[in-house]
């Protein structure tokens, strides 16, 4: 298998209702969740999520230790891990995955596991359940058919196969912690090429309150060319005075790298290509890593704090 990676146009898609939705508070949903097995007898569950893995009972748990993407939760037992990154469904899951189904065992995803549903579906018999969660709501139910498995397939179709050409990537870069070395070794998972706008001075001063505390321009760009020589990502780095940069005007970008935080600033960067008649940039959002002192109430590393 290849690894895949979602574009901007599945995301819409993606956020359809598969199966048939069981919402309600957590003991409605336990409750028609029962109902439903008795009356279908399925042969195997599989839960993708910490929500639905933690609530119902299943043969197959699918999780990352995380609920909202953020908010750590107790960790499972589980027999296999392996690595899937957010937005892609990485080639070295599928194996995983078909071993754990064919023997009914737990598994801990390093990553995210949402997009996990679709290869939990194809590499699945008929007469299983794939259960996952829906933010707020309840979990949805998909009962494995050739006719779910195909579609499920044809879906997978519309993935991007490959990395990205290039990616975009800003931020401040102020001491290089943790965070933001792991933002910035995971542009070379999703692109063969990246380019990093780096706030200037101005553009510090302007936005940050602790401003003072920030090393300048040329400081932080040194520590970056060091880190970025030492992973070996092809890159080029770029002074920003704004949110924009180059992101809202270079052709040759193809994606954007963001948090939820900075999420908004990619949907107006691509507000402004749409006006300039650009390709959008296909948007790649990673959660924050938690402060290892702070994880319980899943507050992030952040360079205040350090």
């Amino acid at each position: 298998m290849k690894t895949y990676f979602l574009t901007k146009e599945l995301r819409p898609e993606l956020r359809k209702i598969w199966g048939v939705p069981i919402f309600g508070t957590e003991k409605e949903v336990s409750k028609r969740f029962e109902k439903i097995c008795q009356k279908k007898k399925f042969k195997k569950i599989i839960t993708v999520g910490d929500y639905c893995s933690l609530a119902l009972p299943s043969d197959v748990k699918i999780f990352d230790g995380r609920i909202n993407r953020n908010k750590p939760v107790s960790l499972q037992r589980c027999s296999f891990s392996c690595w899937n990154p957010p937005a892609s469904i990485n080639k070295e899951v599928w194996p995983i995955l078909k071993k754990a189904i064919a023997e009914n065992k737990n598994v801990f995803v390093q990553g995210e596991e949402d997009l996990l549903v679709i290869p939990s579906v194809i590499l699945s018999g008929e007469g299983t359940a794939v259960v996952y969660g829906l933010t707020g709501q309840g979990v949805c139910l998909i009962e494995v058919s050739s006719e779910i498995k195909a579609s499920f397939r044809k879906m997978l179709k519309k993935f991007k196969e490959g990395r990205f050409e290039k990616v975009v990537l800003g931020g401040t870069f102020n001491g290089l912690h943790p965070g933001h070395r792991y933002f910035l070794s995971m542009a070379g998972y999703y692109a063969e090429e990246a380019v990093i706008g780096l706030c200037s001075d101005k553009m510090v001063k302007a936005r940050k309150k602790y401003f003072k505390k920030i090393g300048t321009f040329e400081e932080r760009k040194k520590t970056l060319k060091n880190y970025l020589r030492k992973i070996g990502l092809k890159s080029e780095i770029i002074k920003i005075d704004d949110i924009y940069g180059l992101a809202a005007k270079d052709r040759e970008l193809k994606a954007i790298l963001l948090t939820e935080e900075t999420y908004p600033n990619g949907k107006k960067i691509n507000q402004i290509r749409k006006k300039n008649n650009l390709k959008e940039l296909h948007y790649v959002i990673l959660p924050y890593l938690l402060d290892p002192s702070l994880a319980r109430v899943g507050k992030k590393i952040s360079s205040k704090n350090r």
